[in-house]
């Protein structure tokens, strides 16, 4: 029975990406929701490398000595940045000026939809791993279970957000659903495979970091510095600060 209520949780945790999807969708000044989304899923992203990633490969990797935990995190990290840097050549409309006329504030919106699609590939490997651990922690104990499931839910809000006010949704239906499921397919993949080594998982795990960095430091930081001034952007900030107290708390 626990095998079920685990996912279930899993497939909860991912649900909560179309609830941020449906905020998107009720509001219609798309540039006010634009600056506001990247604001707030910069700073849940960099919560996420922070306080979720760097420790989850640590422990992931608590058998090996320090030097090879960092050889890993760095050699990893690096791929998973060259990962997204090559997609970036297939994934089109990534070039973008600021200015007024039309031409530019068109390659602007194409730059957004450009950062949308590389939040959703990263964030999709990276669901697959939160699968595995709200998976394997419902499966020793319920209630730790359920509180993971409430932490990535809080946090999938903000993202969902962010992917649909950036992406066409009715163009990417099939990525966006495959992200609703990946945690969910983490979930069966663990119950399925039984104990996935902690190489291999800390080998994933930083290959998601360096994509994670890659589109906060190099995609929504030129962003949100070129809108600091908007009144969206600084309520951004302090809404995903909110939210990262609120699920540390929970």
């Amino acid at each position: 029975m626990q095998t079920y209520y685990g996912l279930i949780l899993t497939l909860i945790a991912g649900a909560f990406f179309l609830v941020g999807g449906l905020i998107s969708l009720k509001i219609k000044n798309k540039d006010k929701l634009n600056a506001f989304s990247i604001a707030l899923a910069f700073i849940i992203i960099i919560n996420l490398i922070v306080m979720d990633l760097f420790p989850e490969i640590f422990e992931q990797l608590e058998s090996y000595d320090f030097s090879f935990k960092i050889a890993i995190l760095v050699i990893f990290s690096i791929l998973g940045i060259l990962i997204l840097k090559v997609l970036d050549f297939f994934i089109p409309d990534h070039h973008h000026e600021h200015h007024e006329n039309e031409i530019d504030k068109t390659e602007h919106i194409s730059h957004i939809k450009h950062i949308g699609t590389l939040t959703l590939i990263s964030l999709i490997l990276h669901n697959l791993l939160e699968g595995f651990a709200i998976a394997g922690m419902a499966l020793n104990d319920l209630k730790v279970g359920l509180m993971i499931c409430v932490s990535v839910a809080l946090h999938n809000i903000p993202l969902g957000t962010t992917i649909f006010s950036s992406l066409d949704i009715k163009k990417n239906k099939l990525l966006i659903a495959i992200l609703t499921l990946s945690s969910f397919v983490g979930g069966l993949i663990f119950f399925l495979a039984g104990n996935i080594g902690g190489l291999v998982l800390g080998i994933i795990t930083s290959i998601t970091l360096g994509m994670l960095l890659y589109i906060s430091l190099l995609e929504l930081l030129p962003e949100l510095w070129q809108h600091k001034k908007e009144k969206a952007t600084l309520i951004g900030l302090i809404t995903g600060i909110i939210i990262i107290i609120i699920s540390f708390v929970i």
